[in-house]
């Protein structure tokens, strides 16, 4: 009666143990340029789109002449999603952001000044426990003197089975000087799916 007793719990425990392990997903490391697995927008679309645009506005000759070796204060506004989809274009900013600032070009601002930092430059400023020579005031800040932005925008087309996808990438920088545009590129991505017939 009492192996009987211990036999049963043990059986329960193991088959849900089994259970559990056949349910846990298979895991994999895929790679950055797989190839596309729908005529969606995907990852490696997005990361060879961010290089491509860092690459053509790092090389141009028309921002190598402005800049002139004074990196300029460059701010970038987060790209406008006018597609049908969901994508995070604020990190795809960051991306875009973070390939300028390592070419050496440009330097940036950080436009979410908080609190925090207004507290301490008014202390600084302020307690007197800080040299009044080296205190940082509000009103210091590098203000931009170029200005990116850009947009996605998306075509899609379905006839049948057939569903053909088009995006652009477009960007401009511009001068806030003389208001002049001294760049301006775009990033054409086209894919086609075929739904099945079964």
């Amino acid at each position: 009666m009492k192996k009987s007793m211990i036999i049963v719990p043990a059986l329960a425990l193991t088959a849900m143990f089994l259970t559990g392990c056949a349910s846990m997903p298979t895991v994999t490391e895929t790679s950055l340029d797989r190839k596309a697995m729908t005529s969606k927008l995907e990852p490696q679309d997005v990361r060879r789109t961010v290089e491509k645009m860092a690459e053509s506005l790092i090389s141009s000759p028309g921002v190598l002449e402005v800049t002139g070796g004074k990196r300029p204060v460059l701010d970038i506004e987060p790209l406008q999603n006018r597609s049908m989809q969901h994508i995070d274009m604020v990190s795809i900013t960051d991306s875009l952001r973070s390939q300028l600032l390592r070419s050496g070009l440009f330097r940036f601002v950080d436009k979410s000044t908080s609190g925090t930092d207004i507290e301490f430059m008014d202390a600084q400023a302020n307690l007197g426990l800080t040299d009044s020579k080296q205190a940082i005031r509000p009103g210091q800040q590098s203000a931009a003197q170029m200005f990116l932005t850009g947009a996605l925008t998306e075509i899609k087309n379905t006839t049948g089975r057939v569903t053909d996808q088009y995006y652009k990438f477009s960007m401009i920088l511009k001068d806030l000087r003389t208001g002049e545009l001294v760049w301006a590129d775009e990033k054409e991505i086209r894919k086609e799916s075929i739904k099945s017939r079964f």
